[in-house]
């Protein structure tokens, strides 16, 4: 097995894709996995399926059966291709229901070299390879079975290091038509000992064995998922609704609220207002009582037309045989002070009487 590193000098100009599909993969497997990471084992083991691999890998003089599951590899039966028939190997694969059928060719048989590539060529490796094959082996694309995986990436220099591996074509057809003569189509072609997700199968050889329960499980998967993240966003949903029904009554309770103190204050305001009132009616006397008084002071000759009360100022109009006197009388009462004429004193030529205005104001009495 050669191994080497090597720069594609004629890649940049066929490449114009980025790799944003490889980071899109690798999102998708994390998120998938820590969903699944909490569903129970038995489900997670039924969505995702069996590991379990039946290898069938050429030896000299003829062929072994492996099982490999979980990294561990266990020798089912060895034979020669002659001695190895379509119901024997038909009974593995029966017994072992395994999830995919690898052909394993030997190790020294194949090509195996590290080269460098532009990051854009991830999203196109196979393509990009089989254009620059004839660089990069002794070979072209078309006598190899070959597949690559991604090593490293360097996004400062804006390249990536890949590892290459091919096999001869012939080799491997060799065995692949030894195998259709027994009913069997491997699912993957591997090289012993090379890294795990390389296939070198080219995808229109792979079986479509079992498309419809592949895409049932896948499914079963996203569904699974689904089930699993809405279980995770549904303590949030209902906390939110929970918030937004609280703040609803919050905001009605505080128009509620808003409401009681408006009417507080307005029934404040009123029984203020009421109190002011009473006071000042209870600080003022009674209007009989100013008209008993009025009554008691005034001369004989002196009668009135109009009497007015506004606020705590009367006044008096009418007439009197001696108006002038009026002014002392009304100044004696406990109940009237400052007393003056509002206009002046004229005499009524029809009674012969002197005709007054006279104002005067009500004494309130300290509360």
């Amino acid at each position: 097995m050669a191994t080497s590193s090597f720069i594609a000098p004629s890649l940049g100009s066929r490449i114009w894709q980025s790799d944003a599909r490889w980071s899109l993969a690798d999102g998708w497997r994390w998120w998938r996995d820590g969903l699944l990471g909490g569903l129970p084992v038995g489900v997670r083991g039924k969505l995702l399926g069996s590991s379990r691999r039946l290898v069938i890998k050429p030896e000299a003089g003829g062929v072994a059966l492996f099982r490999q599951e979980n990294g561990e590899a266990e020798t089912l039966v060895e034979q020669s291709w002659e001695s190895l028939d379509r119901a024997t190997l038909h009974k593995w694969i029966k017994a072992e229901r395994p999830a995919a059928i690898v052909l394993q060719m030997p190790a020294d048989r194949a090509l195996t070299r590290v080269v460098m590539l532009p990051m854009a060529a991830a999203t196109n490796l196979r393509q990009v390879l089989g254009y620059e094959m004839d660089r990069l082996t002794p070979f072209n694309a078309s006598q190899l079975y070959y597949d690559a995986l991604i090593l490293e990436r360097q996004p400062e220099q804006r390249r990536m290091r890949v590892e290459l591996s091919a096999l001869p074509r012939t080799e491997v057809d060799a065995v692949l038509g030894a195998l259709a003569a027994l009913g069997m189509a491997p699912d993957a072609v591997e090289v012993t000992g090379g890294r795990p997700g390389i296939n070198l199968l080219p995808a229109e050889k792979r079986p479509r064995r079992g498309v419809w329960s592949r895409r049932l499980q896948r499914m079963l998967i996203v569904v699974s998922l689904s089930l699993v993240l809405a279980a995770a966003l549904l303590p949030l949903w209902q906390y939110r609704t929970l918030v937004i029904g609280l703040q609803q009554q919050v905001d009605v309770l505080q128009r509620e609220s808003g409401q009681v103190l408006t009417l507080r204050e307005q029934l404040e305001k009123a029984v203020e207002s009421s109190r002011f009132l009473v006071q000042k009616k209870q600080s003022r006397p009674p209007v009989i009582e100013l008209l008993r008084e009025l009554t008691a002071i005034l001369p004989d000759n002196t009668w009135l037309e109009r009497l007015q009360i506004k606020g705590e100022t009367l006044q008096l109009i009418g007439q009197s045989a001696s108006a002038s006197a009026l002014v002392s009388v009304v100044e004696e009462s406990k109940l009237l002070g400052d007393a003056a004429f509002a206009s002046p004193v004229t005499n009524d030529r029809r009674t012969g009487k002197e005709r007054f205005v006279l104002g005067a104001r009500v004494v309130v009495e300290p509360q």
